[in-house]
């Protein structure tokens, strides 16, 4: 007969430490709510952008014309014309790839913990924006990486801060971790400049890029920069992108572009994770391109989005004005950084923000030592613009009660 496992052993033996993401924690917070919850914490696509897939529809079509081919195991590399697509989309932004330079993925964020598989062992030194993408962090510790933070402010991340330290800390960077279109958590991009200068840094240091690059296509204003892979020349360069911003979330397709070399290793440490991503996931979105809707689908993103966003700046512009608050204003992305008075704590207005029916991360959950107490990053990307306005409102009476 079979025993409960023994939690004396907890006497003996440990567990390692593992980095999670707050920001998936605030699902669940938000879904255990028990009353209305305006929810600016996930950076999700709204739910008028899923209606207009036509998901039911596409998924009948695929299984029934691909059947078993559809539901069944895949090549670890990924479905072989979404490669190709994938491919075709990076050479025509100026990337010289090949569809073996491509692994399809679960998501974008398992094509960096990819990354780090390859490039990253205990004590080695990585490089990330501050405030930085909270998952890609969590990635890199549990890989046991030293992860340096570096300032980022409206052009993206400070490269000559990031040089400096580093001579400071007379430490060589393994990795550089970047988002520099539309960054999470702040909206920033990294400006043309920077984007060179991190180029020469990174050849200086002997060092890889990790460009995570999902929100490239939902440029609202402005004009697109050459992405880090364009410029790389003999540096290396991991471009990551996913399906989950600008198609479905759930199915989870994202993709790596790398050396064909690196793409067999990353396919290798794939096969110990999970064989292969989605084969029905992968064959949705070869069909959705195939049927000639993407490049339509994420021009009408584009107009959904930009109003939201504008809605939301109006609405805090309206509700806050003179309380000290203050938010950017990125060219696209789905997100706003917003600080409040230096003595505020978002962690203790969140809490009286919930109360109110309304969430968000604190500023706190994008660093590791980086003091972001007094920020907040707001997704307008998930509500609906009138959802936005009511949202705003009770973060006013959260602001209120614990601020003022």
């Amino acid at each position: 007969m079979g025993t409960a496992i023994a939690t004396g052993a907890r006497r003996w033996l440990e567990p390692y430490p593992v980095y999670g993401s707050f920001i998936d924690e605030t699902i669940g917070i938000v879904a255990r709510q028990t009353r209305d919850t305006v929810s600016f914490a996930v950076g999700s696509p709204a739910q008028e952008a899923l209606r207009l897939v036509g998901a039911e529809e596409l998924a009948q079509a695929v299984i029934a014309r691909d059947g078993a081919r559809a539901l069944g195991y895949g090549i670890t590399e990924g479905d072989p014309e979404l490669r190709d697509l994938i491919a075709a989309d990076a050479r025509a932004r100026g990337v010289n790839a090949t569809a073996d330079q491509v692994i399809v993925t679960a998501g974008a964020l398992q094509a960096i913990d990819l990354a780090c598989r390859l490039f990253i062992r205990p004590g080695d030194v990585a490089v990330v924006e501050s405030p930085g993408f909270t998952n890609a962090l969590s990635a890199l510790r549990n890989h046991g990486a030293r992860v340096l933070e570096v300032p980022a402010d409206d052009d993206g991340l400070d490269v000559a801060a990031a040089a400096r330290l580093l001579s400071e800390s007379a430490v060589r960077a393994k990795l550089f971790f970047v988002v520099p279109n539309f960054q999470n958590p702040t909206g920033a991009t990294l400006s043309a400049t920077r984007r060179e200068m991190l180029v020469a840094l990174a050849h200086d240091q002997r060092a890889v890029i990790v460009e995570d690059d999902p929100y490239r296509l939902l440029r609202y204003r402005g004009s697109d920069l050459p992405s880090l892979a364009s410029l790389a020349g003999d540096v290396m360069v991991i471009q990551t992108g996913s399906f989950s911003k600008t198609f479905l979330p759930g199915i989870r397709v994202g993709w790596a572009i790398a050396d064909p070399e690196l793409v067999r290793a990353m396919a290798a440490a794939k096969q110990t994770m999970d064989s292969s991503t989605s084969s029905l996931g992968q064959r949705l979105v070869v069909e959705f391109i195939r049927r000639g809707r993407f490049a339509a689908h994420v021009d009408a993103l584009r107009v959904l989005y930009a109003e939201k966003q504008a809605r939301a700046r109006a609405a805090l512009a309206r509700d806050f004005a003179g309380t000290g608050v203050g938010w950017n204003d990125p060219e696209g992305g789905f997100y706003l950084w917003v600080t409040l008075p230096r003595s505020a704590s978002a962690r203790q207005l969140l809490g009286a923000a919930l109360e109110e029916g309304v969430a968000f991360v604190p500023g706190d959950a994008f660093a590791i030592e980086r003091d972001n107490s007094a920020a907040l990053r707001f997704s307008y990307s998930s509500p609906t613009p009138e959802r936005i306005d009511e949202g705003v409102r009770r973060l006013r009476r959260a602001f209120d009660r614990v601020v003022t």
